[in-house]
């Protein structure tokens, strides 16, 4: 595993321990590096990160619940909200090519929930790249 693939395991990891507390996003990423120990790429990745997610929170899941298509946004588990919300800011507030984006964000839900948040995961983004793509060539 690379190690932005870490960090996004922290991040996710992160962001879910703060949507469990309704904690301070800050304050549980500094919590996953104290325990973690990230090397200096992940920290540097993580702490870039870390406030964009924050900051564009909000922004962030109304483009995630727009791509849920057929599915209510309380149906969707905290573990694959939280995997969207990272892979979602990559895609549109890093420029991350959506692919690595996506294969990544799978490979997380497998990784904290299975096969078949994989593949909710990938179905997800893979309509909201289409979406951005459509609206970028309209």
């Amino acid at each position: 595993m690379g190690r932005r693939h870490k960090a996004r395991e922290l991040l996710v990891q992160a962001l879910y321990a703060a949507n469990l507390t309704d904690g301070d996003l800050a304050r549980t990423i500094a919590d996953q590096i104290e325990r973690r120990h990230p090397s200096p790429e992940a920290l540097e990745y993580v702490e870039h990160m870390g406030p964009r997610l924050q900051e564009h929170r909000e922004q962030l899941d109304k483009k995630v619940d727009a791509a849920l298509t057929g599915w209510s946004a309380d149906r969707v588990s905290a573990v694959e909200r939280c995997i969207l919300r990272l892979a979602t800011a990559e895609m549109t507030l890093e420029g991350v090519p959506a692919k690595v984006a996506i294969n990544e964000a799978v490979e997380l839900a497998r990784t904290f929930s299975g096969d078949d948040a994989a593949r909710f995961v990938n179905g997800v983004l893979a309509r909201l790249q289409r979406e951005s793509d459509e609206s970028q060539s309209a």
